[in-house]
């Protein structure tokens, strides 16, 4: 099964291609160019990189969120596009279960955090059990001081670009090669997905938000 993953739920742009569970072609980016300026360019690249056409792919996969607004729907329009033009089927990915697979298999709690604005992050507890990704703490949107205190019940390993933006020093911080997104994760997940029978039609691809934009009020 050949799976394109597209990361872009933050700052990083990331794209991949998964063969059979091997990665043949990844790029990663964090940089501050914007994703729709990039991501088409990025997925053209990669696909020539792994000398494979769009048609050839199987899965298509997102990071759905929660994350940036603007960067989970272009991610997500961009998944769905291909799917419906291309008759494929497509995996939803948490963004913050993706992050954990930056330390897949360790036996530490993990605790992936992202910006979500006005003294607010995106967080969640997790750890691997016997190979799977197990849920202590549902990803959900807390303010800062609650995510200290469940970072002091679990005293896990911190990732995630929350930790650019919020002091979380006396922590476990992840060091920063590891503490980011990735596409070869969401494609890792995807296949999982794909083997429990978890795969969407482009109609049931949605962002998961968790809050409401600045348009629509805080």
């Amino acid at each position: 099964m050949k799976i394109l993953a597209i990361e872009t739920s933050g700052r990083v742009a990331s794209v991949c291609v998964l063969d059979e569970g091997k990665i043949i072609s990844e790029i990663t980016l964090n940089t501050k160019l914007v994703h729709s300026v990039m991501l088409i360019d990025l997925i053209d690249t990669v696909l020539k990189n792994a000398s494979i056409d769009i048609s050839d792919i199987d899965l298509f996969a997102a990071s759905t969120g929660p994350g940036s607004f603007t960067g989970l729907r272009i991610g997500v329009s961009t998944i769905k596009g291909f799917c419906l033009a291309l008759s494929k089927p497509c995996a939803a990915v948490n963004t913050l279960e993706a992050l954990c697979y930056n330390f897949y298999l360790s036996s530490d709690f993990l605790m992936p955090i992202l910006d979500a604005k006005s003294q607010k992050v995106f967080a969640g507890v997790f750890r691997f059990e016997n190979g799977e990704i197990v849920t202590y703490e549902q990803t959900s949107i807390m303010y800062i001081e609650m995510a200290r205190e469940i970072a002091e019940k679990y005293n896990p390993v911190l990732l995630g670009e929350g930790l650019d933006v919020y002091d979380f020093s006396p922590f476990r911080i992840a060091p920063k090669f590891l503490q980011y997104q990735k596409a070869s994760n969401v494609a890792i997940l995807a296949k999982r997905l794909a083997e429990k029978g978890k795969i969407l039609s482009h109609f049931d691809l949605v962002p998961l938000y968790l809050k409401k934009s600045y348009a629509e009020g805080k």
